[in-house]
């Protein structure tokens, strides 16, 4: 189970609900890594940016596992930001919970459901498709 909820992770992590969280507005002038942010200014917090590691863009879910480097990640921000697909602090998504319950399920449920069968490209390497439905699904008896 641990490793499911470790692929149902990754997934958020590489394509967040929403590219961009609210926006906020700067309340004083300040800088911040060199550059001037006027009073008034409007920010954007890009969440898919936040999720970014060494390796953004592989399928790794081990980075949430135990004993990994992802150990004790929180999605909530409540600790520490690593990745907020469904906000943080006092404006985080009231449907977290209940989101994560229905991924759980679904992909339990497919997983228990379905036999995917390889395409035939072979060794783990990206392949380019004339049909993207090539690879045979069959249901499992």
């Amino acid at each position: 189970m641990r490793y499911l909820k470790a692929v149902i992770l990754e997934g958020p992590r590489r394509h967040p609900p929403t590219p961009f969280l609210l926006w906020h507005s700067v309340s004083e002038e300040m800088s911040l890594s060199g550059n001037l942010i006027p009073k008034g200014a409007t920010v954007n917090f890009a969440v898919g940016e936040m999720g970014s590691d060494e390796e953004p863009m592989d399928f790794k879910p081990e980075r949430f596992l135990f004993g990994d480097s992802g150990e004790g990640v929180d999605i909530t921000g409540s600790r520490e930001i690593k990745m907020m697909p469904f906000g943080v602090g006092r404006r985080i998504s009231p449907g977290l919970g209940l989101a994560m319950l229905h991924l759980e399920y679904f992909v339990a449920n497919l997983s228990l459901g379905v036999r995917v069968e390889g395409c035939g490209g072979g060794g783990g390497e990206p392949m380019v498709m004339k049909k993207p439905t090539a690879c045979p699904n069959l249901p499992r008896l």
